[in-house]
């Protein structure tokens, strides 16, 4: 508690941390059904399925439940298996698993656990999500979709769609449509590179390891029994956009900082890990925002809410996404992000870019009604700087911390 002195009059400053997942819901009078939840200014009183993601989201491991009605032989897809089988050959150059029993080699992927009670071994839920028939999936999810659009171009819809409701994707269960998904993101950026160098200017081989570890990162995190959203990748000719059901775990700023993973679906993340794909907890967000810096690209975004996360990666420059800034705003918002300095006088500005006053005064007022620099003080002391989020300026110090930890 702090008490502060506002206009003569004592104010009582009281934080309140935010519940752990694992301490939520927080309700009244020893009633679970009287729980709230802070949605900007009010308390809203829960429904039912809002109930329901509280007391999923107090369990960290949710895909880790038995199937004992379920059978490797009616409810799973045995060519997804046998593709996965591959993939782990290939990462471990073991020749035992291509001749392992399939019940065997799903014991030893994860995908099978026993059950100390009876002493048998059952599917797991995240073993159906990953490698099982839709019907069966459906059949326990029943809000289990999966989808991808690529919306470059000026199509007014999509170029390409894949759905896991059209009949030309059979069986398209998680382990399918992350490969699909993969090689359809790997053309996308072969095709940016190719025709338009002012896109990925630099390592289009890591930009596919970044949507790669998005890619994994909605897909271990996402809440199959939500009923108001789907697992979606967007692609748009400036950026790549990744929403799946559930809020994320961990705040924006763990994420950033990295270290902390908290999936969902601890199943489904170690499927992921046999084939050594996101070998590091919790190193994806570090790496996506890193990308981001080292290419002077648009900083990603990271969007969650009650139901949903949205992850958005920009393959630009943050002045390349206002297309209709003239030329000499562009010069002047580059200039200014590019050197280094918190700030520069018009007469700086002026005199670098051989810019006349009429010019610059009317890009300094493009820049600032996009809010894209901030302008303080008076006549000569006038300065002009790059406009920051709350969360670029999280990263900057969080980058900071790390130089001055490593000693440079």
């Amino acid at each position: 508690m702090q008490i502060k002195k506002i206009e003569d009059k004592s104010i009582i400053i009281i934080n309140v941390p935010e519940a752990t997942h694992q301490q939520k819901p927080i309700y009244l009078n020893n009633v679970l059904t009287n729980t709230y939840i802070r949605l900007n200014s009010a308390d809203v009183k829960v429904n039912i399925e809002q109930l329901q993601i509280l007391l999923r989201n107090r369990n960290l491991a949710q895909d880790v439940g038995l199937l004992k009605n379920y059978t490797i032989e009616r409810d799973l897809d045995l060519l997804s298996i046998q593709k996965y089988r591959q993939h782990i050959f290939e990462h471990t150059h073991d020749t035992k698993y291509l001749d392992m029993d399939v019940s065997k080699f799903l014991i030893q992927m994860g995908a099978l656990k026993l059950d100390y009670n009876d002493n048998k071994y059952y599917i797991t839920e995240g073993g159906l999500l990953f490698f099982g028939k839709i019907d069966a999936i459906i059949n326990r999810f029943p809000h289990f979709h999966l989808d991808y659009f690529d919306r470059r171009g000026n199509n007014a819809r999509w170029s390409d769609r894949v759905a896991s409701d059209d009949m030309s994707f059979l069986n398209l269960n998680l382990m399918n449509y992350f490969f699909l998904i993969m090689e359809k993101l790997q053309s996308t950026i072969t095709d940016d590179f190719e025709l338009e160098k002012n896109l990925i200017r630099k390592s289009p081989e890591k930009l596919l390891v970044i949507l790669r570890e998005a890619l994994i990162n909605m897909i271990v995190h996402a809440d199959y029994y939500v009923s108001t959203s789907s697992i979606i990748v967007n692609v748009y000719s400036n950026y790549y956009e990744f929403n799946n059901p559930g809020m994320m775990l961990v705040s924006t700023e763990e994420f950033i900082k990295g270290g902390n993973s908290c999936p969902r679906n601890t199943v489904i993340m170690t499927l992921f890990r046999r084939l050594g794909l996101s070998e590091r907890a919790g190193s994806g967000g570090p790496e996506i925002f890193d990308f981001a810096i080292t290419n002077s690209f648009k900083q990603p975004q990271v969007e969650t809410n009650f139901k949903e996360t949205n992850i958005k990666i920009w393959k630009v420059d943050l002045v390349s996404t206002y297309p209709n800034l003239s030329k000499e705003a562009k010069l002047i918002f580059t200039y200014i992000d590019k050197n280094g300095k918190n700030k520069y006088t018009a007469k700086e500005l002026k005199e670098e870019l051989k810019l006349s006053k009429y010019v610059f005064q009317r890009a300094i007022k493009e820049l600032s009604n996009t809010d894209l620099i901030v302008i303080t003080g008076n006549g000569r002391g006038r300065a002009y700087s790059k406009s920051l989020t709350k969360l670029e300026l999280y990263v900057g110090v969080q980058k900071l911390a790390d130089r001055l930890r490593m000693g440079n």
